[in-house]
């Protein structure tokens, strides 16, 4: 009977790869599909063509040149960081779940093989070799991605089958935990009992371990320069010392066969891994309880959110939300704009508030404060600025594709819409206003941590001076709402001059065509957005020019400069906004959505 099981997922996965290759017949998906694979073969796959790279000693060197350096076998250091964040990983799953547990069976799943002769131990085992499949999957593109990692080691082949280690770890380690909190649950052990119970645990772990060390090594040691030296050493003396190491040690395992260095490590710490996935494995069917309820209603659910997500407004699980507060005093006689941001921010999660958004600024605040309290702050401070700083860009760049409570999320309802008696450009400013509102105020978070951990002026920065840096800081928070403004105008506008390509790239998940598509999408966000910066870094820079000209390169003078460069970069970016609204308006008032997704 497994035979048959295993069968019907070969023949489902066969089935998938059919129905996608059919789809290439239509231009959109074609077009897509050879952008997406060009996209992988130059960025990835091109990689493997020549022999293995070894580790690569000047990506060492350069570390070492920046005083940032690791400990000599800088794979212990990954291995201890990795375990701790598998542990945190582990941690969640036990005390975040409040349902008992369930496979993950589909509709199709639980209508034909529920009722069939087949016994439930079958069906686990069947389950959990389909989740295997995701796994390969999973292990196989992000393979793609630390291939490029030469300072690991290793290879392709042992990166691949390193993440499916830690990918069934983690799923089989998941299903065993609910099926085990499920027989608690019966028990008459309550979720919070549990979860103080696991962290009362792990806190023990933490605590004795932490006692255990000698005095000296408690804490990592100071340093007058900047490096990363004295933290990589004792957390690997942390994560070394029991009872923590114990903890870890099947964490570290499962690790293991992604970090080996060469092949000869990857064969001595692979039969250990192996046994670490074999004994969740025979965990997860041993404490398997009955779950065909539970897969009932789960399968319900998943099938509920799936069609959340394809929804016009993306509400997610599918269900009716609880009525909550708006977000602010709607008046019934304003600005129609204001209408359509209340309207969105509805939509979006209850925290994005003003409140949180101070409640977030006060918390930088204080942990920074604490931060140079604290003896390694000539190491953490300014790594938390550069991660804060990347996390901006990242946001910047990114962030646009996932805010989409905007005429994205209203697409549909373009009819209704439009009946309004209101003008497409007002229309457009108003469904643009909630996410570059989100946007900005997290834009604005990372831009507070950057200003406050960037190192103080040295000899090749002496100009940089506090006034100097509460200037600037300032500028870029005020231009910052029109620089997302502009990065939401590609996606919205891709929307309105193609909502057939639009729809496909809506749905989660998909082949090679809709990441083609997406990344399309993307390149032209990306190229728009450098077209309408060049004249705004052009006015920008005449205050400057004119300061340097006429000899003015006091600290005064900057911070005028500052002030005027800032000003002109605004204006010029608010004049190609407006441009914008106004074309993507008269767009809008134009569209006839039937006619443009008609096959």
């Amino acid at each position: 009977m497994l035979r048959a099981l295993i069968y019907l997922r070969v023949m489902s996965a066969w089935n998938w790869l059919r129905s996608r290759a059919q789809r290439l017949r239509q231009p959109k998906y074609l077009f897509g599909a050879i952008v997406g694979a060009a996209y992988f073969y130059f960025f990835f796959i091109r990689s493997f063509a020549g022999p293995p790279r070894p580790r690569d000693p000047q990506a060492m060197a350069v570390l070492d040149a920046a005083s940032l350096a690791l400990p000599a076998n800088g794979l212990l250091v990954a291995s201890a960081a990795g375990a701790l964040l598998l542990l945190l990983i582990v941690a969640i799953m036990w005390i975040v779940p409040t349902q008992r547990a369930a496979l993950g069976f589909t509709e199709a799943e639980i209508a034909f093989l529920f009722p069939a002769p087949v016994t439930r131990r079958s069906l686990v085992h069947f389950r959990l070799l389909s989740s295997q499949f995701r796994s390969l999957v999973g292990a196989a593109l992000m393979m793609l991605f630390t291939n490029r990692w030469s300072f690991l080691g290793g290879n392709a082949l042992t990166h691949a089958i390193g993440w499916w280690f830690i990918f069934s770890a983690l799923n089989l380690h998941f299903s065993g935990a609910n099926f085990t909190l499920s027989r608690l649950a019966d028990r008459g052990i309550g979720p919070w009992r549990r979860r103080l119970l696991v962290c009362a645990l792990v806190a023990a772990a933490i605590g004795i371990t932490f006692f255990r060390l000698p005095v000296d090594a408690r804490w990592p040691a100071p340093l007058a320069a900047p490096s990363l030296q004295p933290l990589a050493y004792w957390l690997v003396g942390l994560t070394e010392t029991a009872p923590l190491s114990w903890l870890l040690w099947p964490l570290k395992t499962v690790l293991g066969p992604f970090l080996a260095a060469d092949g000869r490590a990857f064969l001595f710490i692979l039969p250990s891994a192996l046994l670490v996935i074999s004994v969740h494995y025979l965990w997860v069917v041993r404490s398997a309880v009955s779950f065909e309820d539970a897969a009932v209603d789960d399968a319900q659910r998943r099938a509920a959110q799936l069609t959340g997500w394809r929804a016009p407004d993306r509400s997610g699980p599918g269900r009716t939300p609880a009525a909550r507060k708006g977000p602010f005093l709607l008046a019934g006689v304003g600005r129609p704009e204001l209408a359509f941001f209340w309207k969105n921010l509805l939509s979006t999660w209850p925290y994005f508030t003003g409140r949180v958004f101070l409640i977030g600024a006060g918390l930088i605040l204080a942990s920074v404060a604490w931060l140079r309290t604290q003896p390694i702050a000539p190491a953490l401070v300014p790594g938390t600025g550069a991660v804060a700083a990347a996390f901006a860009v990242y946001v910047l760049i990114v962030g646009p594709q996932f805010a989409r409570q905007d005429l994205r999320g209203d697409l549909s309802h373009t009819d209704v819409l439009k009946t309004y008696p209101l003008p497409g450009w007002q229309i457009v400013l108003g469904e643009l206003l909630t996410p570059v509102a989100i946007l900005t105020g997290v834009l604005w978070l990372a831009l507070l941590t950057v200003a406050l951990t960037f190192p103080p002026p040295g000899r090749d920065w002496v100009w940089l001076t506090p006034p100097v840096r509460i200037i600037g800081t300032l500028g870029l928070a005020v231009i910052m709402p029109a620089l997302v403004s502009l990065q939401l105008l590609v996606p919205n506008a891709a929307a309105l001059f193609f909502p057939g390509w639009f729809q496909t790239t809506r749905n989660r998940g998909g082949g090679p065509e809709v990441v083609g598509q997406r990344m399309i999408f993307f390149f032209a966000q990306t190229l728009t957005m450098v077209a309408a910066l060049i004249p705004a870094a052009f006015a920008g820079a005449v205050p400057f020019a004119i300061a340097f000209l006429f000899g003015q390169q006091g600290t005064l003078a900057l911070a005028l400069s500052s002030v005027a460069s800032a000003g002109l970069i605004l204006a010029v970016l608010v004049a190609e906004i407006a441009t914008g609204v106004r074309l993507l308006g008269a767009r809008f008032e134009q569209l006839d959505l039937s006619a443009e997704l008609r096959p």
